[in-house]
């Protein structure tokens, strides 16, 4: 059993995320991880393990990121009251 875990920093939101798979797995054509706060797709490849996503956390420093990275992120803010458009 080879365990693997790949990091993926997400730039606009400031999150990181831990993707986990077993190296020993069946291959499947296409496997995406996605973010659990906005959907959007943060690990995507073809031919590969299953993969899922182990846990995410905010990130506190910028200076030490992981080699992959995204900006995709499609959070919104629910709770500020709407803008009222200027006339």
């Amino acid at each position: 059993m080879s365990y693997k875990k790949i990091l993926v920093d997400n730039l606009t939101c400031k999150r990181r995320f831990h993707i986990t798979f077993n190296d020993d797995e069946k291959k499947v054509p296409l496997v995406e991880v996605h973010c659990l706060h906005c959907d959007a797709v943060i690990f995507s490849r073809e031919n590969h393990v299953p993969a899922k996503l182990a846990r995410d956390e905010v990130l506190i420093k910028l200076t030490d990121l992981s080699p992959i990275k995204t900006k995709e992120c499609y959070l919104q803010d629910h709770f500020s009251p709407a803008q009222k458009p200027k006339v």
